[in-house]
């Protein structure tokens, strides 16, 4: 899974509030929860490329550093997700 190790390793550390879990390697997936911590959605990611998984976490709002390191605005440090959070 190539695309996945290259998103990994590039990418993850850019984008704010996700959490990486091995234990599904085989079966690499998204899990997304909403604030009571209760699943929402799952995503399967061993066929998507880099850029589309960054598409998705952008497209749903998930913030993305320009840089590693770089402050997190206010607004995106507790809820990563766009407003109507239902459409998830």
């Amino acid at each position: 899974m190539p695309e996945l190790y290259n998103f990994l390793m590039e990418r993850w550390a850019l984008y704010h509030n996700l959490e990486y879990d091995s234990g599904e390697e085989k079966n690499p997936r998204l899990i997304f929860y909403n604030d009571k911590d209760e699943e929402v959605k799952v995503v399967p990611v061993k066929k998507m490329k880099a850029d589309e998984i960054s598409s998705l976490l952008d497209s749903l709002g998930f913030y993305k550093r320009s840089q590693k390191g770089e402050e997190v605005p206010e607004e995106f440090k507790h809820f990563p997700l766009k407003a109507p959070r239902d459409e998830l």
